[in-house]
């Protein structure tokens, strides 16, 4: 069990993981399944692995960065976390920090709906960013 913490280990001191990411990387690296449920119970333990604490980053980052919950729900499936639902107040503040990154100048309600609709925004999560955004609301 120790070789397959101490890879577990090395691998989340570059980047954080989700447990089935972990869970992933230390199967493709050969490990038994004995070795790797040990090696996930004692980096739990020790508080390395949190998934619910990574998602609340991960959606902050979303939030930040401007992407949709279409998006978000997508790269977290890949990660394997399936259950997953953007809040509707998260979504809305991603599409007003993303029209605020990229529209300066023009402000053609048309464009701006296309634009929000092809990154994966909800319809009503439009709506509301646009009507803020071209009425100056933050």
């Amino acid at each position: 069990m120790g070789e397959a913490k101490s890879y577990a280990l090395k691998l989340l001191a570059k980047k954080d993981y989700f447990e089935k990411e972990l869970r992933d990387k230390l199967s493709k690296k050969g490990f038994s399944e004995e070795e790797i449920e040990g090696a996930i119970s004692h980096l739990k333990n020790l508080g390395l692995i949190d998934d619910s604490k990574l998602l609340e980053r991960y959606i902050e980052l979303a939030v930040k960065k401007g992407k949709s919950g279409a998006y978000l729900r997508q790269k977290l499936y890949q990660k394997g976390i399936y259950d997953f639902e953007m809040d509707y107040n998260d979504e809305l503040q991603s599409a007003l920090n993303l029209l605020h990154s990229k529209y300066r100048k023009e402000k053609n309600y048309k464009d701006i709906v296309k634009f929000l609709k092809n990154r994966g925004f909800s319809y009503s999560v439009i709506q509301d960013a646009v009507n803020k955004f071209l009425n100056g609301e933050e």
